[in-house]
This record gives structure tokens, sequence and C-alpha cells, in this order.
């Protein structure tokens, strides 16, 4: 599945309105005053562990995804984003608030929401009269209606759903994998597409749409999937053949210097053929094909309404998956880029380019003063993401030449995990506390794209390691580290030490 760029025309519209070429500067502006007077809407679209090669429009030939292609096709793809925590809970806070995890406090999951200290963005929303609303998995303990949301669609109402219908919920009945469980069953849901989570969501969303047609609204609407388990409905679970899909280029990747914890997600699936694997991808492609299918019914209702013109459409992960890649599936606290790097595409027809691919790194951190900017609205000061509204519009914009990542509590588990990389090679440290101890790594990205090899012991590469080492060094002096919040579970605290990482 090699990386494979497409680009078409720049091409832009507005209000009914086609301009091919280039557009000034001055014009985009008045499309922009114009759209920020009637104020913009906002639909987040965001899916759980999506590998960002599991697209048609990352170069992936064998997965269909013709509404997130048609979607890049629309707007501006960032090809080289990554999240900044590689899990579910700190990651979608840091998508909320625009600040990194040992800032907003919420390290790991099941820690307590830092609603008391942080601002959300549905907050800055609401506040400024949009309707606001959260679809599907939000990962927060806090209720929704202290971060800003007015309207909550969650598990327990698909439930509710089934329930009332006489229906079974996705994963009770179903024609599972034999002698397979990643995190939950693989296989064949027996569900209709209406009652699976993946539906349901795409129901309310779209029945919201319809009711708040006429006033701005900031909606969120958010997958469990393709995230484990693994278990789309028909036709989607039978629309790969496995024998036909690739496994990974690194797949079969040896090393004598793995770090601790992708060892022991290996040892998970280490009984698993490379057949076996084949047919989890297969599922894997299927559910994603099903989310697909869903934001496209999403987006066709945006045309239907006439909206399309003057919503922005995000569509991004919160992470990866490994998908395969070192023979693991899920994620873990590493920083490879199986899990680290998400897929990330804005749509705002008039404004922003279409079909455009930038190579900047970028990352879910700036997606909050992104989507501030071209609302109009004001950015917190304490956010410490960065707008990514000129790179889009093909501004000259100074921009960061290393981006960062970390995964883990200090001093417990495997550790704090931090990355640092470059458009030409990533640093990872490990603090490996599971293991023999620290373990770094650093990849040549040009020469490596997969991250096979190690080359951190090459005296070639000594100058980029000590550069990288200190970028972290600084990162971590010029950003604030929150205290540890109480660890929450099932909404019931837990009394435990705050700590400084």
């Amino acid at each position: 599945m090699a990386e494979r760029i497409g680009r078409r025309e720049f091409i832009t519209g507005a209000a009914g309105m086609v301009t091919a070429g280039l557009v000034g500067t001055r014009a985009l502006g008045a499309v922009e005053r114009l759209a920020k007077a009637n104020k913009l809407n906002v639909l987040f679209i965001m899916s759980d562990q999506h590998n960002v090669r599991a697209m048609g429009c990352s170069g992936n030939l064998e997965v269909k995804t013709p509404n997130l292609d048609r979607l890049a096709a629309g707007g501006v793809r960032f090809a080289n984003a990554v999240c900044q925590t590689g899990q579910c809970c700190p990651s979608r806070t840091t998508i909320f608030t625009g600040r990194y995890a040992h800032s907003h406090g919420l390290r790991w999951n099941g820690v307590a929401d830092p609603v008391e200290t942080e601002t959300y963005i549905a907050s800055i929303f609401r506040d400024a009269g949009y309707a606001t609303a959260s679809f599907g998995k939000h990962h927060i303990f806090a209720p929704l209606t202290k971060i800003g949301f007015d309207q909550t669609v969650a598990m327990g109402m698909y439930h509710r759903h089934c329930r009332k219908n006489g229906k079974e919920t996705w994963l009770k009945e179903g024609k599972w994998m034999k002698d397979v469980w990643i995190s939950g069953p693989v296989g064949a849901s027996a569900v209709h597409n209406d009652y699976h989570p993946m539906g349901y969501w795409t129901n309310e969303t779209i029945q919201f749409l319809r009711a708040n047609k006429d006033k701005p609204f900031c909606a969120w609407y958010s997958f469990y999937g393709p995230h484990t388990p693994i278990c789309p409905s028909e036709p989607w679970a039978s629309q790969y053949d496995p024998k036909k899909l690739t496994l990974p280029a690194n797949f079969d990747v040896q090393r004598d210097d793995l770090p601790e914890a992708i060892k022991l997600l290996r040892k998970h699936t280490a009984k698993l053929s490379p057949a076996q694997h084949r047919q989890v991808l297969a599922y894997y492609y299927g559910l994603t094909s099903q989310m697909d299918h869903n934001i496209g019914r999403v987006l066709d209702e945006l045309d239907r309404l006439g909206l399309a013109d003057k919503t922005i459409v995000v569509y991004t992960a919160d992470h990866g998956e490994m998908a395969a890649e070192q023979r693991s599936w899920t994620k873990t606290v590493a920083g490879y880029a199986g899990t680290m790097r998400i897929p990330m595409m804005i749509r705002l027809p008039g404004v922003l380019p279409a079909g455009k691919v930038r190579e900047e790194l970028v990352g879910l951190i700036d997606l909050m003063p992104t989507l501030c900017d071209l609302t109009g609205l004001k950015t917190p000061a304490k956010v410490q993401g960065k707008t990514m509204a000129g790179l889009m519009k093909g501004q000259k914009v100074s921009w960061r030449k290393t981006i960062f990542s970390e995964i883990g509590l200090p001093d417990k588990h495997h550790g704090r995990c931090v990355m640092a990389r470059t458009l030409k090679h990533k640093y990872v440290h490990h603090p490996n506390l599971r293991g023999r101890g620290p373990v770094e790594e650093l990849f040549d990205l040009q020469l490596d794209p997969w991250e096979t090899t190690n080359r951190i012991s090459d005296p070639k590469y000594a100058g980029i390691v000590a550069a990288l080492k200190k970028d972290i060094a600084e990162w971590d002096r010029t950003t604030d580290h929150a205290p540890l919040g109480p660890v929450v579970h099932g909404g019931k605290k837990k009394k435990k030490a705050r700590r400084r990482g």
C-alpha cells in the first residue's frame, strides 16, 4: 500500500458560483466575511482507531472509501497529520481543548476530565449562539453539558433504541472468527446498518441537521469504530476477499531491540497466521467502508439541505490502529506510525481550496484554533495548537519543523513515551519500565517509511538524535504541566495522589 498523493485542480465554489483556477486573496476574504456574518456551521466527523493508510485518498487501492475520498477531493488533506496521544480519552481532550495531555492533565483513559480548568471548544460555540450536539462516542466521564454540548446521543440511547424496536445490538449475534479475540469479537455482525451504532449515529445526526438547518450549529459526529470490536454489518462484512489483501510492508519486521510495550502487544496475536491477519484486515476494511457509507449519507444530507457551502466539515480520528503492522492490532505505549498517524481533512467550499494535499506537520492540537479562526471566534489564550487556516489557503505561514506526541503515565506501567518527528526523522524515547530499561528509537522516514530499522546506534544520525532530544527538552520546558487528576472508573472516583510529570 504505497502512498499515492492525488491532486486535482484548485476549484472553489460559493453561493452557487464555481470559480476555476487560482482565487485571489481579496475574493477569498470577501467570501469569508460573508460566511462569518451568517455564522458558518461546523460538522466534526471523528472515527476511533482509523489507520491512515486505510483510505483510497491515502493511496490504498484495496480499501473502498469513496466518501472520504470525496471529502478530500473537495477540501484540504493533511498527509502528515499525527495525534498528540495515541489513546482515546487524552487524545479527545486535546482535540476539545487544543492542549497537550501533560498540560490539560488527562494523560490516560479513565482520568477525570479537566472541565473546571480547561476551555472546551463546544462551550465556545455554544456561548456564540450555536446549537451544539454530540452523536456517538465522546469518551468523556463528565456530563457533556459541562463542556458545551446541549444535546447528546450516546451508547445508552443506542441500546434503548434497539430494545424499543425489538432488535439485538451489533455484538449480540454474528458470525465471529473462531479463536480470534482482539479486544472483542471479530467478524460479521448480524444487525442491519440501522441497528449498528454507525447507522444509528448517522440517523440521529441527519435528524439534527434537518432540525437545525436554519440556525448555526456545531455537531460532533463520532464513531465507535473502526476501533475494536471489528464487527461490520453486511454487505460490508463480506466486501473484501482476504486472499486479495496485502499485509503491511512491516508485517514481518524482526528486531531484537523492540520496546517492551510493542512486544507485549505482539504477544496478543502471536498465534494468528498471516491468513488470519488478512481475514481480520478484511473485516477492518469492511467496518471502515461501512463508516464511509454512513459519512456519505450525512454529506448527501448537507447537500440536500443547501448547507454544504456554509458548513466546515472536518474528518479525523483520535488515533490510528496498528492494523497488522508489526503483526500487531490496536495500539500501545509507543510511537509507531500505525498508531500515531491519523487521517485529517477539512472542507469549506469557497474559502478553502479543493483537492489540495498539504505536507506540513500538523496535529489534533491544531484543530480547535483552526475552527475558531475560520468561524471568527476567539481562540483561548491557553491553547497550544496553531491555526491551519493560512496553510490551507496557501498563504506563507511560519510553521513548526518538529511535532510532538506523548503517551503513558510517568512512573507507571511502561512510563511516559515521548515522540519527536520532523518530515525526515522520528525519535522515540521509551522509559520501558516493565522491560530492561530505557529504549530509544530513531527512524529515517525517507529511507524507511515503514519504520523497520532502528538507527539509534548509527553514528551518522548522532547529530539528528541530539537535536530531537533538545527539541523535546525545550517542548517540556515551555509548556505547562498539570497535576494528574483522580482516576475515574465508570463514573466513580478513586483517590489518587496528584503528581507532576
